[in-house]
This record gives C-alpha cells, structure tokens and sequence, in this order.
C-alpha cells in the first residue's frame, strides 16, 4: 500500500510540475517573477528546478540571453568595452488590457461558461473569475444561469 502511496504522490509531483511549466510557458513576457509567485500556481512554481524554469521559458518562445559562462564580452576599443544601444521599448497594452480585450472577443459570437472562455483563451478559471466579476460590476457582460450552467456574453449596448 505505501509504493501505492508513494506512486501517485511521484505522478502528483509530476503533474504539478508539467502544470506550472505550462503556466509560466503561457504567461506574457512582461509578467514579474512575482506575479508569478503570487498566482495560483505559485507553489507549484517554487518546486520547478531551473532546468524546469528554462524549458517552460523556451516552450513560450523565450530565449535565454546566455549565461555567464557562455557570455560573450563585448568589443573593447582602445580602453572602453563598445556597449550597443538597448533597443527602445515599443508601447505595449499592458497584460490586463490585453486579457479584457481578448473576453470581450471571445463572447462576441455566443454566450460562454467559464470553462468553455478559459479553454479559449488558454488561461485558468481562477485567474478568469476575477475579471468576469469585474467586467459584470462594470456592465460589460451579463450572466445567465447557475453554478456550472452560468454562461456569460456581452452586456446589450
């Protein structure tokens, strides 16, 4: 009974970690480490090695910089290091912005549950519900039903 045990906690482990690469792997590229840690899934992040961390980076298309070991110096001419200019950054929608655009997309054709609108977004629903009661406080979306048959679409102009 105790290898049964041991078993499905090892499978546990496992699915939570498979769980967070996925999170960190979906997350916007301007999301903070804190944001992160303070998810949902922070606790599953905490158990990811940085070989875990890395992978999840690289499968949302996130290079890495290079690490100190492979850092390659720059240029030194006469007795300054040539340094490039850091790109300016381009004005982007901040990640709420985009995520309240993205819902009202979504219930532009039908009436969505939450699962169905999380499913399509490829977020989860507790990150969801947050801004489905925030934009129904706002009279931007309506609601209809109950529990698990609730389904939400945009409010009548």
């Amino acid at each position: 009974m105790t290898e049964i045990a041991q078993l499905f906690e090892s499978a546990l482990r496992q699915n939570q970690a498979k769980a967070a690469m996925g999170t960190v792997a979906r997350m916007p590229a301007e999301t903070t480490l804190r944001e992160l840690l303070e998810s949902d899934a922070g606790e599953a992040v905490r158990a990811l090695s940085l070989r875990d961390l890395a992978q999840a980076l690289r499968d949302a298309g996130l290079q890495p910089r290079g690490s100190v070991r492979a850092a390659v110096p720059a240029p030194v001419v006469g007795r300054k290091r040539m340094v490039a200019p850091a790109p300016e950054p381009e004005r982007k929608e901040s990640r709420e912005a985009q995520l309240y655009r993205r819902i009202l997309e979504a219930m532009a054709d039908e009436p969505l549950t939450i699962g169905q609108l999380a499913k399509r977004l490829g977020l989860e629903t507790s990150e969801l519900r947050d801004y489905l009661v925030w934009m129904k406080n706002e009279g931007k979306i309506v609601s209809t039903g109950r529990a698990r048959a609730t389904r939400y679409q945009l409010a009548p102009s």
